[in-house]
C-alpha cells in the first residue's frame, strides 16, 4: 500500500469501492447485525475475550482481503485518538491509585482499551467499505427508520472522505504558498492550521447549500414513503453470515474463561 496522509488515510478507509466480494453481495442488514454484535461483545471486559474477538474480525477479513489495507490506513487515522486514550487512561489511572499504581494493571487495562479501539474499526472498516449509502438507507428503511432521518447519517457519512480529500487539496494549495506547518511547537502549529480548517469549512457550509437547494429540486421529504430502484431481498446466505457471526460473538462473550 502506498504512504498516505492521515486525511487520505481516513478517506480511503471509510469510502465504499467498488468491487464483486463476498461482502458486497451480502444483504446490509446482515452486515448490520454483524456490526452491531461486535459492538456488543466489547462490553466484556477480559483480555483473552477481547483478543479471541479480535482474531475472529481479522478471520472474517480474509473473505475481503482488502480490507486490511482499509484498516491499516483507518487506524494510523485514528492513532492520535488512540493517543490520547492511553494518556487519558494513564493519569486517570496515576490519580486514583496514586503510589499504589500496579504497573500491569494499567498495562491491562491500556491493552483492553487499544484492542476495543481495533475490533471496533474492523467491523465499521467492512460495514463501510462494502456497502453503498444507498443500501443503508435502503436497509435501514425497511426496518422502519424513517428514510428522511438516515439521510442526515448517510450524506454526513458519505461528506466525510469529502471533506477529508478537500483539506489535503487545501493543505497542499497552501504549503505551496510557503505555509510552513511542520515547524514550531505545538501551540505555533495549532495557530497555522486556521489557514486550512476556515476554507474546509466555507466550502463544506457551500457544498450543503447546493445539496440542500438540489434535494428540494427533487422533492425530498414529499412522500413518507420511497421507493427503491432495485429492492433488497433477504437471503440464507445473509441470514446464515448474520445468524453465524451473532451466535460467534455471543458465545465468546458469554462462556466462562477458565
Amino acid at each position: 500500500m502506498a504512504k498516505r496522509s492521515i486525511f487520505e488515510g481516513l478517506s480511503y478507509a471509510l469510502i465504499y469501492e467498488e468491487l464483486k466480494g463476498f461482502y458486497h453481495n451480502i444483504d446490509p442488514r446482515a452486515k448490520l447485525l454483524y456490526a452491531a454484535a461486535t459492538i456488543a461483545a466489547l462490553i466484556v471486559n477480559d483480555l483473552q475475550k477481547l483478543l479471541v474477538i479480535l482474531a475472529l474480525n481479522l478471520a472474517l477479513t480474509l473473505l475481503y482481503l482488502r480490507i486490511l489495507n482499509r484498516l491499516a490506513a483507518l487506524l494510523k487515522g485514528l492513532s492520535i485518538f488512540i493517543a490520547m486514550i492511553v494518556i487519558f487512561n494513564t493519569l486517570i489511572s496515576l490519580l486514583l491509585a496514586g503510589e499504589h499504581l500496579d504497573i500491569y494493571s494499567l498495562l491491562e487495562t491500556q491493552a483492553k482499551a487499544i484492542l476495543r479501539v481495533v475490533i471496533a474499526a474492523t467491523a465499521l472498516t467492512v460495514f463501510l467499505s462494502t456497502t453503498t449509502p444507498w443500501e443503508i438507507v435502503q436497509g435501514l428503511s425497511k426496518i422502519g427508520i424513517k428514510y428522511t432521518y438516515l439521510y442526515t447519517f448517510i450524506i454526513a457519512l458519505r461528506f466525510i472522505p469529502i471533506v477529508f480529500s478537500e483539506m489535503r487539496s487545501i493543505y497542499d494549495a497552501q504549503r505551496s504558498r510557503g505555509l510552513e506547518l511542520e515547524k514550531g511547537g505545538v501551540l505555533s502549529r495549532v495557530k497555522k492550521l486556521a489557514p486550512i480548517v476556515i476554507p474546509t469549512i466555507v466550502c463544506s457550509m457551500l457544498r450543503a447549500r447546493d445539496l440542500v437547494e438540489a434535494m428540494e429540486l427533487k422533492g425530498f421529504g414529499y412522500s413518507n414513503k420511497r421507493s427503491f430502484y432495485k429492492p433488497l431481498k433477504f437471503r440464507r446466505i445473509d441470514a446464515g453470515f448474520a445468524l453465524t457471526t451473532v451466535m460467534a460473538y455471543a458465545f465468546i462473550a458469554l462462556t466462562p474463561i477458565p
